[in-house]
């Protein structure tokens, strides 16, 4: 890709995540070129409308979120303690944003970004691991975990201006654990 390309798109991309941070995800195209310092043409061109520039935006930010390479290593841990941890730890240090994606109106690609991030990095671990159980059933398991948590982290985000997503996580996952959430 051109780097003129990839500046603009940087570009877009980051005033995009400024913007909505502030002002929510309803943010205009005129508004986020101008962030950007780029003609609205120039947006058009790289992206082709408002819910792609706000995707990318979203996996841009995500990007940010590697699967530590030590969790590989680790055999102990389950998938999920390895792979949520550092995802919520994200959602929590952008509240702001996260709040405007996934509780605002279309939530949809937001969401859909975040939950196929966390999925990725499960499938990783998954693949170098043999646990003898069926790879469809475990997947659908995962995703049931990976969008019931994301559903619960952006009910805590839209009714808590300050969320511990961190520790509603851990508590979640620690009682999904044990067998349930009784209690």
């Amino acid at each position: 890709m051109d780097r003129r390309i990839e500046r603009t798109r940087a570009a877009v991309v980051e005033a995009a995540v400024e913007l909505v941070a502030c002002r929510g995800s309803q943010v205009g195209m005129t508004e986020i070129a101008q962030a950007a310092g780029v003609s609205r043409k120039a947006v058009y061109e790289n992206f082709g409308s408002r819910d792609q520039v706000l995707l990318g935006a979203t996996q841009s930010l995500l990007a940010r979120v590697p699967l530590d390479p030590s969790a590989l290593q680790n055999r102990e841990a389950s998938p999920l303690d390895l792979v949520l941890p550092p995802l919520v730890a994200h959602l929590d240090e952008h509240q702001e944003f996260y709040r405007a994606m996934l509780c605002g109106p279309g939530p949809s690609l937001a969401r859909g970004a975040v939950a196929e991030h966390a999925m990725t990095g499960l499938r990783s671990l998954r693949e170098d691991r043999e646990s003898g159980e069926d790879r469809g059933v475990v997947e659908i398991r995962d995703r049931f975990v990976v969008h019931g948590l994301l559903g619960v982290l952006a009910d805590a985000l839209a009714e808590q201006q300050e969320a511990d997503l961190s520790t509603l996580a851990r508590v979640l996952n620690a009682s999904l654990a044990n067998g349930g959430l009784e209690d």
